[in-house]
């Protein structure tokens, strides 16, 4: 139990209080989200634990199989600094798991004020989409044929276009079943086109569910694709080549379940472009919007969209964006903008962009930005701003990413509050002479961040605004306010020799950042169980492990998708059933209690701030059906979260910058007061 200090007017006087009712954690309800073809997503809905010392731990296996794997310990959501009606809850995912497989999630919480329990409840990955159960094949090879087999579409409906173009605009207003999909299929990618003849709308209109629109280019028109329906389910964007449009594929809300994987959608905007060249006028000429739930966007090739890939819809959840190339973005590359929590971008490769991760806003999380490489920034690396319509960001985890940046090797410039986000093992590099002598700029209150074990290249000004500005990172470490564990690199960096451009405007294309051999990020991070393992003593700085096979970006060859797992590279540093590393050494690090808070557990808390991964008898097993869970102990079952939102909002990001919001780490109590201080102190900038 924690000590609570009494301020009198002569003395101060620490009193041990005695443990209260509303002190102890009750679990309510496992709320499980939609599945998705490789994550899984859950929340825990709690009452009490007001003093915030309770920790959710997670393992997960394969029906059948005999080990645990030790996943991400689960985020505590805030709901007092959510601008958005969202219940009190731990949440998290389970990453890298096979399509159409059935998993065991085993829950623990433990609360130092009276409760340890565990359960386990199932859950199953959505398959790869394919092909008809009971395929009809029609062969189809000018405009008048296209229109009529659409418009007699069945489900089990193979459309299948011969090589030639295909002028005009199209409808299919028919649904296929899960088992039964519409397809839409060309015979090449390159040769079979459907052109818009520089239609205003939309080149295909899809009203219906369980479409899928395959190998195809779409041009010449508005919009190249848009799903029509709110609420549709199960339709399918793939290996479709996108050109001549100012608009690529588009959504309506509360859609659920889509695929949108491995096409070339080429926009119409040129790079050095970019936001703050014309004040966004062209901040909405997006390349994929998706809206709702449960959604992948994977594998895809972007380049000249003003947002290369985002959500759109406030409150949604459960929607991967990996594996994916954009080459340019004159806003976004990545917008997260508006997602309530389990929102994952992974593994992607972003260059030559504005702001290429968005955070704005996150309505509580987790909001995950893991392992993507991003080159070439021009202006902030992860966007932690608060919409002036619904509020700040609350719950983004940024980890694992390499950002390079001719300007500042990390910068934030907003007047609200970010709060609740984590920046541990990134790799921040910029030019030689950072702007202003700075190579850190975060100039926004902080609100409980957990900002530590990140590597900077070089050294500079680090400003934190007013949770404290120092010259150098020497002395921003001997502050004790971040970085207890960070580093300062030397120049030798990269393996290809590769250094931050001096300047945004040349177009950057592929380059190679793994890790030199001597690098001083090797080795340089802190174990982070659930997110991806490690070679050698701990985990190397940024997105790219030394020594591991490079992920594969954009579009995959024919017949290979997610049933071909990325290969893993060694040790997740916590991946047995007693949660101790191979060598049977536990792992020391950070919280990984899913993010920091401001008067619960924090690195290097006691042991009883949190479970033993290892200990405990298991509950009796669950399924994922609808179930009123008992509060305070035992075991619950879980509800499958359908997707459905309280809030009628549609919206996003205007792509502005105004109302940015950003907030501090839970280390010494000062720093949220000087957080209260930061419109005192900040610069007119």
């Amino acid at each position: 139990m924690r000590t609570v200090p009494l301020l009198t007017a002569s003395t101060l006087v620490l009193t041990a209080a005695p443990a209260l009712a509303a002190d102890t954690l009750t679990i309510v309800e496992t709320v499980l989200d939609r599945p998705t073809v490789v994550t899984l997503g859950v929340q825990v809905l709690i009452g009490d634990d007001d003093d915030r010392d309770a920790a959710i731990e997670l393992r997960y296996r394969a029906m059948g199989e005999a080990e645990w794997q030790v996943g991400a310990p689960l985020h505590r959501v805030r709901p007092e600094v959510v601008n958005l009606q969202v219940p009190q809850q731990f949440a998290g995912s389970v990453f890298d798991l096979r399509p159409d497989t059935t998993y065991e999630l085993e829950l623990r919480a433990v609360d130092p004020d009276g409760l340890d329990e565990t359960w386990t409840v199932t859950a199953t990955t959505r398959p790869v989409p394919g092909d008809p159960a009971a395929p009809h094949v029609i062969q189809v090879s000018d405009a008048g044929q296209l229109g009529d087999a659409l418009g007699a579409a069945e489900p089990g409906d193979v459309i299948e276009l011969a090589d030639g173009t295909y002028g005009g605009t199209w409808s299919i207003d028919s649904s296929g079943t899960a088992d039964d999909p519409i397809v839409l299929r060309g015979a090449s990618t390159a040769g079979t086109i459907l052109d818009g003849e520089g239609a205003g709308g939309n080149v295909i209109e899809v009203y219906g569910s369980h479409v899928h629109v395959e190998r195809l280019t779409i041009r010449n028109a508005n919009r190249a694709i848009r799903f029509q329906t709110a609420g549709a389910e199960g339709n399918v964007v793939r290996r479709v080549h996108i050109e001549d449009v100012n608009l690529g594929i588009g959504a309506r809300e509360d859609q659920l379940d889509f695929y949108i994987c491995d096409n070339t959608l080429n926009g119409p905007l040129a790079w050095p472009n970019v936001y703050s060249d014309d004040g966004g006028a062209n901040a909405n000429v997006d390349g994929i919007v998706v809206q709702g739930f449960g959604h992948v966007v994977c594998h895809n090739e972007l380049v000249g969209w003003g947002d290369a890939i985002k959500t759109a819809q406030d409150g949604a959840r459960a929607i991967d964006v990996y594996g994916n190339i954009t080459r340019s973005a004159y806003d976004n590359a990545i917008e997260l903008d508006g997602s309530a929590g389990n929102t994952r971008a992974f593994r992607n490769l972003l260059l030559n962009s504005y702001a290429p991760l968005s955070f704005q806003p996150i309505f509580g999380g987790p909001a995950y930005a893991l392992r993507n490489v991003v080159v070439n920034v021009k202006d902030e690396q992860t966007k932690l701003h608060a919409n002036s319509n619904t509020g700040e960001t609350v719950g983004a985890v940024i980890l694992h990413n390499t950002f390079v940046s001719p300007n500042r090797a990390n910068q934030v410039l907003t007047t609200d509050t970010a709060h609740d986000f984590r920046l541990v093992n990134n790799l921040y590099v910029t030019r030689a002479e950072p702007e202003n002598g700075e190579t850190v700029l975060l100039g926004l209150p902080i609100d409980n961040a957990e900002i530590d074990y990140n590597g900077y290249w070089p050294d500079g000004q680090f400003d934190f605004d007013a949770a404290g500005d120092w010259p150098d990172f020497a002395s921003m470490q001997a502050a004790g306010v971040f970085e207890a564990h960070g580093t300062l690199l030397t120049a030798d960096i990269f393996a290809s020799g590769y250094v931050a451009p001096t300047s945004y405007m040349p177009v950057v294309e592929e380059v190679d950042v793994s890790l030199s051999q001597s690098s001083f990020a090797i080795d340089a991070g802190a174990p982070l169980t659930g997110f991806g393992g490690f070679l050698g003593a701990a985990p190397d700085l940024g997105a790219l492990e030394a020594g591991c096979a490079a992920p594969h970006y954009g579009l995959r060859p024919e017949g290979v998708d997610e049933v071909t797992p990325p290969p893993a590279c060694g040790d997740s540093g916590g991946d047995t059933t007693d949660g101790e590393t191979s060598d049977g050494e536990t792992t020391e690090g950070p919280d990984t209690s899913g993010g920091p808070t401001s008067d619960g557990p924090t690195s290097g808390s006691d042991p009883t701030d949190g479970p033993d991964p290892s200990g405990g008898d298991s509950g009796p097993t669950t399924t994922a059906t609808t179930g009123d869970g008992p509060t305070g102990g035992g075991s619950t079952d879980a509800t499958a979260n359908d997707g459905s939102t309280d809030s009628g909002a549609t919206a996003g990001s205007d792509g502005s910058n105004d109302g940015c919001g950003c907030r501090a780490a839970s280390r010494p109590p000062a720093v949220m007061l000087l957080a209260l201080l930061a419109f005192a102190r900040r610069r007119r900038r």
